[in-house]
């Protein structure tokens, strides 16, 4: 799989997939619980943390950031932009 890798602050300009990019609801519950850990890990330790995910023309990014937060279905970062969860296709922490 190739991945571009983006700064956080190229977020606001990109489009994210409007599917799940996850069909497996176990993965689901897995990445739900990647994210909980991995802000955690943000917060305490101020580490940046690798997010996988997939635009709407199906290209795959990576961009490193602090999260900030995780809430329903997205996850805010350093700066302010918002990741929708169902786009993320993995968490490296």
């Amino acid at each position: 799989m190739d991945v571009r890798k983006i700064n956080p602050e190229e977020i606001p300009m990109v489009h994210f997939t409007h599917q799940d990019v996850l069909s497996d609801e176990e993965q689901k519950i897995l990445r739900a619980h990647k994210l909980v850990k991995a802000v955690m890990i943000s917060s305490l330790e101020h580490q940046d943390i690798g997010l996988i995910m997939k635009l709407e023309d199906g290209e795959v990014i990576e961009t490193f950031s602090n999260l900030i937060d995780f809430a329903d279905n997205y996850v805010e970062v350093k700066g302010g932009s918002l990741i929708p969860v169902w786009a993320i296709v993995d968490i490296e922490a």
